[in-house]
């Protein structure tokens, strides 16, 4: 089995702004992965979305169970990625605990 990836990404939405995840990414393959659970901050870092399996709130929409692995986002010229830590991940991921319960059923 892969071990988790865990990542930020910055989208840049050109006259609209930008939109911050955090998520948890099991690899499928070198170009696909399985999302775990993600977290949307806002530019202060504070959850305001979340999500894990069929569960998510504050978004505006369901998270995609299958996603891009971070090795293609080289391809999406409006995406910036950095790696995290899974202590980094974890931290944020029981804020968004704090802030949205319902994903702790």
């Amino acid at each position: 089995m892969s071990s988790p990836l865990f990542i930020r990404t910055t989208l840049t939405i050109p006259g609209a702004g930008t939109a911050v995840h955090v998520a948890e990414l099991l690899p499928l393959s070198e170009e696909e992965c399985r999302m775990v659970r993600i977290v949307e901050v806002d530019p202060s870092g504070n959850p305001v979305g979340a999500g894990i399996g069929d569960r998510h709130y504050g978004m505006d929409t369901p998270p995609q169970e299958v996603v891009p692995h971070p090795q293609t986002y080289s391809a999406f010229p409006d995406i910036s990625s950095e790696t995290l830590s899974a202590g980094e991940f974890q931290v944020l991921w029981e804020r968004a605990l704090q802030a949205f319960p319902g994903l702790n059923t």
